[in-house]
């Protein structure tokens, strides 16, 4: 599915939710991108899984292993997107209604939770709460209770009405409850808006315990300005700080033509960590005071003070490790090499885009600077079928203890889930972990009790277990 014509190299976006095609010779990008999302969907629906469960595997028994590398490691605090995991009593309700009873093994599978969804992106849950939350490309956000999908939306801006500009590499693509959201009923979106495609941050409210939001409760937060239609990022989470991070793509085209992931006077291209529930001025948010530019002027040609981390290309999925903070960010290649990288979640890191892509020079070729860029713990080359990688987390549930600290990952066009343990800076085991063909993954994360869960863009969720 690398659809390479001659001269031409696909440039795959968000997990193919979009193909771009670049001519390697003159740079110039060509979208097929399509407003009806079509070919994501046509493209996943060969990997598409209608059982119950799909297989086991031993958790480390692939031979088959991406690279690891050392990071540099550095002291520093930690966040955990959306705070601590609560545990689930033995023989009590679990994820979406899952009965959960720990249960040793490393042994995996995976189990069919809820099929149906259009065009899913992701999923999330507000810490300590039963219910999953999975978020459509077109603008609807949906609950799994009780192990059914409820028949009314959560939140609902799709349609000609709606906000939301869609599809291909835009559309609804992140959610983010509020750590209070079980007494403030706060949570947060990212979308890309009509007319133009910008990046839209946006607050809405709902009852706490009630199964629909209130969308005249919108309070738009942060604009970003987009100047392509692809490379949107998407994800933001919450951190142990209480601060939210948001995650973003360096604009679009091909090759970060603007230069925008090393462009401290752009918020394209990097990790941005702002305050919710403050003010800074004029802005609807505040500027924590250990960010970088914290203290910047915050003119057109100043570093914006909203900017944690920089050097990203398209980070689709980030996440948080609620056990030790360290943050991992799955970041689309531009045509040669897929990556995660990982390490403590501290300010100022470069994570090297576009110097570099994965661990290797970009631009230029050779000799591109390396000095205080790091690399990823773990890549993956374009040559071995990884187009799209699709970040995902750390366990920290309590249904399945031997898998606590097994990060697990996929990718669009793989299909398969994999997984490694982050120790002392290096990918350890990094493998294969599920032989079994999981559809066009669009996202690997937990709900808000810690459980881990894959979601297909065919519209299939499904949850790891040991069987």
């Amino acid at each position: 599915m690398t659809m390479m014509m001659k001269r031409m190299v696909c440039v795959f976006g968000v997990g193919a939710l979009a193909l771009g095609c670049t001519d390697r010779n003159t740079g110039e990008a060509t979208s097929s991108s399509s407003s009806s999302g079509n070919t994501a969907s046509s493209l996943a629906s060969s990997g598409v899984v209608g059982s119950s469960s799909v297989g086991s595997s031993s958790v480390g028994a692939s031979s088959q292993g991406g690279g690891s590398s050392s990071r540099a490691s550095s002291a520093g605090g930690s966040s955990n997107g959306g705070g601590s995991s609560a545990a689930a009593s033995s023989g009590g309700s679990s994820s979406g209604g899952f009965a959960c009873t720990p249960k040793a093994g490393t042994t995996l599978g995976v189990v069919t939770v809820a099929t149906g969804f259009t065009e899913p992106v992701a999923l999330t849950g507000p810490q300590g709460d039963a219910r999953i939350f999975v978020v459509e490309q077109r603008g609807t956000i949906k609950i799994v209770k009780n192990g059914a999908v409820l028949p009314t939306p959560f939140l609902d801006l799709a349609g000609a009405a709606g906000p939301i500009q869609c599809c291909g590499e835009q559309g609804l693509l992140g959610l983010a409850f509020h750590p209070q959201f079980a007494t403030n009923g706060l949570f947060y979106v990212n979308f890309t808006r009509k007319p133009d495609g910008d990046t839209q941050i946006a607050e809405f409210h709902a009852d706490p315990g009630s199964d629909v939001a209130e969308p005249t409760s919108r309070r738009d937060l942060l604009l970003i300005d987009q100047p392509y239609s692809n490379h949107n990022a998407g994800w933001l989470e919450f951190g142990i700080d209480g601060l939210l991070y948001i995650a973003m793509g360096d604009g679009g085209a091909a090759g970060d033509p603007g230069d925008r992931a090393q462009d401290d006077t752009q918020m394209l291209g990097k990790v941005l960590r702002i305050d919710v529930d403050t003010r800074t001025g004029t802005k609807q948010y505040g500027i924590p005071s250990d960010n970088p530019f914290a203290s910047s002027a915050d003119g057109a040609t100043d570093p914006r003070p909203e900017i944690w981390q920089k050097g990203l290309r398209n980070p689709y999925r980030f996440s948080f490790d609620r056990g030790t903070g360290d943050i991992y960010l799955g970041d689309v290649g531009q045509g040669a090499w897929e990556e995660i990288s990982a390490g403590p979640n501290v300010a100022s890191v470069n994570w090297g885009w576009d110097d570099r892509e994965g661990r290797h020079c970009y631009e230029p070729m050779s000799g591109c600077l390396t000095a205080n860029r790091t690399d990823p713990v773990t890549e993956h080359a374009a040559g071995d079928g990884w187009h799209s990688i699709i970040g995902g987390q750390v366990y920290r549930g309590t249904c399945f203890p031997d898998l606590v600290g097994q990060y697990f990952y996929s990718d669009y066009f793989i299909q398969r889930l994999w997984g490694f343990r982050l120790v002392n800076g290096m990918a350890q085991g990094d493998a294969q972990l599920l032989a079994s063909n999981l559809g066009s993954v669009t996202h690997v994360h937990s709900d808000g009790l810690g459980e881990m869960y894959v979601l297909n863009h065919s519209g299939t969720l499904r949850r790891i277990v040991v069987p």
